[in-house]
């Protein structure tokens, strides 16, 4: 009699814990989409805001026309996840240091007060976009770590949702100069 009342434990437990993997795996994945899409969000925030200096007096001529291009090249791809579009927002935040980084000293005085704001709205979600990034990195770390575990690939725990990857993207925001 105790032998089986063990046996019942046992499974109970296994049970139990293969139903927490599989809830926990279920929870990642929908992270990991949840914080694409928000990065995705994000990056056309950025690209948007890109266009606004890119057309204000902020820059000259030929920086104003590159970085236009480059964010209307980032908008016009809308799959976060093919290699032309993260190339394409790579060159961006590239183009967008480069052009932040040649800027003169400004001063309060120097500036309309709505390109003052659009630089603050930059770096604001320049931010957003470093912070969702790193989530959403970190959530496919953890659901990589599960899914190679033996018992939830023996048991095809995570079911018909596909391997979660990694994407590379250069999410290192412009240096901004207080103004002063």
């Amino acid at each position: 009699m105790p032998e089986t009342w063990v046996v019942v434990v046992l499974v109970s437990l296994i049970v139990w814990y293969l139903s927490q993997q599989a809830g926990r795996l279920d929870r990642l994945h929908h992270r990991i989409d949840m914080s694409r899409a928000t990065l995705d969000t994000n990056l056309a925030k950025r690209s948007g805001i890109v266009l606004e200096l890119a057309s204000s007096e902020l820059f000259d001529p030929v920086t104003s026309a590159v970085l236009a291009q480059g964010a209307h090249d980032a908008l016009d791809d809308d799959d976060l996840t093919s290699q032309s579009r993260l190339d394409t927002e790579n060159n961006l935040s590239e183009m967008l240091r480069d052009a932040i980084d040649s800027m003169h000293p400004i001063t309060a005085r120097d500036q309309r007060l709505d390109e003052m704001k659009l630089l603050a709205d930059l770096e604001n979600v320049s931010n957003r976009v470093v912070l969702t990034y790193r989530f959403m990195g970190e959530a496919v770390d953890d659901c990589l770590a599960i899914r190679t575990q033996h018992l939830v690939r023996l048991l095809h725990l995570a079911g018909q949702a596909p391997i979660p990857k990694k994407i590379e993207l250069d999410v290192e925001p412009p240096h901004f100069a207080p103004i002063r």
